[in-house]
C-alpha cells in the first residue's frame, strides 16, 4: 500500500500517485519518439535547450540543434512572453528535408499568445521542406506585399499539418499566409486568416496538389484577393467560413488544372457565386451555404447544387 506522497510503479511503465502531485518543470505528455527542445525568448542567454530553465532564446537555434543531431520526429516547444502586439520571435527559420516529423508547437493558451514575425520585410517566416511535419499554436505576422509569406511548404513537405494558428500581417499586408509547392497530403485546419492578400495558395508548378484537406478555417473580410487558390486534385475543402469582401473565395482550378475535389459544408458570402468561386468540372460542390440565391447553381434555401464554373 503506497504512503501519502509516495510514487509507485515501474519508471518504464505507469506511475501511480497517492495525494497531490506538483510538477515544477511542467509535464510533457505527448512524446513523439525523438528529442525535445525548449525555446523562451525572455531568457538573457541560450542554454542547452533541453529544459525550460535552459531554453534557447530563438526558434532557429532549436531547429539547428535538432538537425545537428540528425533528429527524426523531434519536438520543439516555444513559449510566448509578449502581452502586446510586439512579436516574441522576429526570425526567419528553415526546416530541411532531413528533419522528418519535426513538430514546432507554441505553448500559449492559444495562438494569440505566441507571436512570430519575419526577420525582414518580404521574407518567409517559416520555410518547411520535411515530410510529416506539425506546426501549431502561433500567431504568424508576415510582412511584405511582394513575396511576404508566413509558411512556405516545399514539394517534399508531404503529410504535414498546420493547425490552431492565426495568420495576420504586420506593417504591410503580406502576399501569402500559407504557400504550397505541389505537396501532397497536407492538412490545414482550425486556423484564422486575416490581413493577408491570399490566405492559402497552391503553386503546383510540378503537378496538381493531391489530397489536401482544408478544414474548419475562418477567412475574414481582410483576406483581400483569395481565400483558397490552388490547382487541386482529390482535395477535401470542408467546414470553412468566408465573410464578404474577398475577391476569390475558393478556386480549385487555378491555371486550368484540377479535378475530383470535394467542396462541401462551407459558408460562402459572395457577390456572385460563379464569379467569386471557381471549381473543376469533375468536382463535387454540393452542400455549401451561399447567399447568392439568384445563381442557378444555388437553391432557394441557399444550399449549393452545382459547381461554380465561369
Amino acid at each position: 500500500m503506497p504512503r501519502l506522497g509516495q510514487v509507485t510503479g515501474d519508471v518504464k511503465g505507469n506511475l501511480q500517485f497517492l495525494g497531490q502531485c506538483t510538477f515544477t518543470q511542467g509535464l510533457v505528455g505527448v512524446p513523439n519518439g525523438g528529442d525535445t527542445y525548449y525555446v523562451d525568448s525572455s531568457r538573457a542567454a541560450s542554454g542547452s535547450g533541453k529544459r525550460w530553465d535552459q531554453a534557447y532564446i530563438t526558434i532557429a537555434e532549436a531547429v539547428a540543434a535538432s538537425l545537428a543531431k540528425g533528429g527524426i520526429y523531434d519536438t520543439i516547444f516555444v513559449k510566448g512572453n509578449e502581452t502586446t502586439e510586439v512579436s516574441d520571435y522576429a526570425e526567419s527559420v528553415t526546416v530541411t528535408v532531413a528533419q522528418v516529423g519535426l513538430r514546432i508547437i507554441g505553448v500559449g493558451n492559444g495562438p494569440e499568445g505566441v507571436l512570430w514575425t519575419v526577420g525582414a520585410q518580404d521574407e518567409t517566416i517559416l520555410t518547411w521542406a520535411a515530410k510529416d511535419g506539425y506546426i501549431s499554436g502561433f500567431r504568424f505576422r508576415p510582412n511584405g506585399a511582394a513575396t511576404g509569406k508566413a509558411i512556405d511548404l516545399a514539394v517534399t513537405a508531404l503529410g504535414s499539418t498546420i493547425e490552431n494558428c492565426i495568420f495576420r500581417s504586420t506593417t504591410e499586408t503580406a502576399a501569402y499566409g500559407i504557400y504550397i509547392e505541389s505537396a501532397a497530403d497536407i492538412t490545414i485546419r482550425n486556423n484564422v486568416f486575416t490581413s493577408v492578400d491570399t490566405a492559402i495558395y497552391g503553386n503546383a508548378s510540378v503537378k496538381t496538389i493531391y489530397r489536401c484537406r482544408i478544414l474548419n478555417n475562418l477567412f475574414d473580410d481582410k483576406v483581400d484577393t483569395a481565400g483558397i487558390n490552388m490547382s487541386a486534385r482529390a482535395c477535401l475543402i470542408k467546414g470553412n467560413d468566408f465573410t464578404s469582401d474577398t475577391t476569390l473565395l475558393i478556386d480549385t482550378y487555378k491555371g486550368s488544372a484540377g479535378e475530383m475535389n470535394i467542396v462541401t459544408g462551407n459558408t460562402l458570402m459572395v457577390t456572385a457565386y460563379e464569379t467569386n468561386c471557381t471549381g473543376a468540372a469533375s468536382d463535387n460542390w454540393l452542400g455549401n451555404f451561399c447567399n447568392d440565391v439568384a445563381s442557378s447553381m444555388v437553391g432557394d434555401n441557399g444550399i449549393t447544387i452545382g459547381i461554380p464554373t465561369s
